[in-house]
């Protein structure tokens, strides 16, 4: 019983420890992500022309 409870609290530990080292990698990868983007980005966004598509008829 006290080797169960010990493996599990080493393997609860270690996954607090890889949680915690992943969150701080990813907030210093967002960070560096909003320093590189440009201000104003321009995008072309074209209407979808939904009404004036013809379809084949499927054999």
């Amino acid at each position: 019983m006290v080797t169960f409870f010990s493996v599990l609290l080493i393997l609860v530990g270690l996954n607090a420890f890889l949680l915690l080292f992943s969150v701080n990698s990813n907030k210093k990868r967002i960070e560096k992500k909003d320093i590189n983007l440009p201000e104003i980005s321009t995008e072309n966004i074209y209407p979808l022309n939904i009404l004036e598509t013809k379809y084949k008829k499927a054999v």
